[in-house]
């Protein structure tokens, strides 16, 4: 079976203008497409090929726009710009293992940088290409890093004696998930880096929403772990003023991979990676409106979340529209260390990028979503102003 896409997110976003946002105020609604695609068969969790190494590529200039507040009908003053990405050229991983990597135990300190690996030939058909996949993998942690190989690169954020948790999106109601090609590229690279596959835990709410989203449940046996949370919550938080418990699964981890499906949400505009933390406490509907606001920026300060981050990869392979059953074919994975910054990149993607036929759903989508961005700015979890962030975009394949 089949899912229809309403269109792709090739072409190259363009500047949001005073006359933008008028648009976006003004402009109407089109109806969505269905899907109709089962989800991808289940996978085992225990092999790990060895690396390639992606050719060469030079970022090319980001998409150059931003708002800081939210749109109005009538904007006062033309948005600020997003900067111009860097055209450094990208280093060339090899696939020398790393002779004596240190792992750090925290990301550097300059948390702006957003890396998007764009590759035209990710998708064949309705599957994925792994080898595209691990290409865009390996350009983007090179770039990211500054390392000249993919796996120096990992080994820098990775120790082999730690735990490792990836936190996925396998939400029950919706079609489309974050994708398990993708996340098994992640779990074969960290083993190459030295992680040992049973140290390595992908993870969401419930056991039964991993399975049906295409992964291996896998409690305790041999190979790569992948389970929910299942009930199992201690520690309780206040948060926003609302009493919450966080998964034993997370608790657990030395450190954490951030691993959101880009897609909309009904309450906070969009849900990318800050937003999917809400499957990694006990009652999500608690920090819902009207604390949702403040609730995710507060949510991903907690320091047992904040300081077990090590990496986010955002995964815009399928970008989901609303009803969470249709979604725009993409070809991107964004990464980065600073959540704000990576999810200020993904409105900006979501609003210009995928539906400019839609674009009083985009500015709905921003006005809601610049709310909690802000809160998150507000609390030190990174990045909100364009100037701060640094776009950098990797054409490959």
């Amino acid at each position: 079976m089949t899912r229809e896409h309403n269109r792709s997110i090739n072409p190259r976003p363009r500047a949001m203008s005073r006359r933008d946002f008028v648009k976006l105020a003004m402009a109407g609604l089109l109806a969505g497409c269905r899907s109709t695609r089962q989800p991808t068969a289940s996978v085992a969790l225990t092999s790990a090929p060895t690396a390639t190494s992606p050719p060469s590529a030079t970022p090319t200039n980001a998409p150059t726009s931003l708002p800081t507040t939210a749109p109005t009908a009538t904007p006062t003053a033309a948005p600020t710009a997003m900067p111009a990405a860097t055209t450094t050229a990208l280093p060339t991983a090899t696939a020398t293992p790393a002779a004596s990597a240190t792992p750090i135990v925290s990301p550097p300190a300059k948390l702006s940088t957003v890396v998007q690996a764009r590759h035209a030939g990710v998708w064949d058909g309705e599957t994925l290409s792994p080898e595209a996949v691990r290409h865009m993998l390996d350009a983007a942690i090179t770039q990211l890093t500054g390392e000249n190989d993919a796996r120096d690169a990992w080994a820098s954020l990775f120790s082999p004696g730690e735990r490792i948790a990836i936190k996925v999106n396998t939400i029950r109601g919706s079609a489309i998930w974050t994708h398990v090609p993708l996340v098994m590229g992640v779990t074969e690279r960290l083993q190459e880096a030295g992680v040992p596959a049973e140290q390595i835990v992908i993870f969401d709410r419930r056991s039964d929403e991993l399975a049906q989203a295409g992964y291996a449940v896998n409690q305790d046996g041999p190979g790569v772990r992948c389970y929910g949370a299942d009930g199992r919550y201690t520690a309780s938080r206040t948060l926003a003023g609302q009493n919450i418990a966080l998964g034993d699964v997370l608790l657990d981890c030395d450190a954490l991979i951030n691993m959101p499906l880009l897609k909309q949400h009904d309450y906070g505009g969009i849900s990318f990676a800050m937003k999917n933390h809400y499957g990694s406490f006990d009652r999500p509907a608690r920090l819902h409106p009207p604390h949702l606001d403040q609730g995710i920026a507060e949510l991903n300060a907690l320091p047992s979340i904040k300081e077990r981050t090590r990496l986010i990869i955002g995964d815009a392979l399928e970008v989901v529209k609303s009803g969470w059953y249709s979604a725009a074919t993409g070809d991107s994975i964004l990464m980065s260390f600073d959540p704000v910054a990576h999810d200020a990149v993904g409105v900006q993607m979501y609003v210009k990028t995928l539906f400019p036929e839609r674009e009083l759903t985009g500015a709905v989508a921003y006005q809601k979503a610049v709310r909690w961005l802000e809160n998150g700015a507000g609390l030190g979890l990174g990045a909100h102003d364009p100037d701060d962030i640094d776009w950098q975009e990797l054409n490959l394949g």
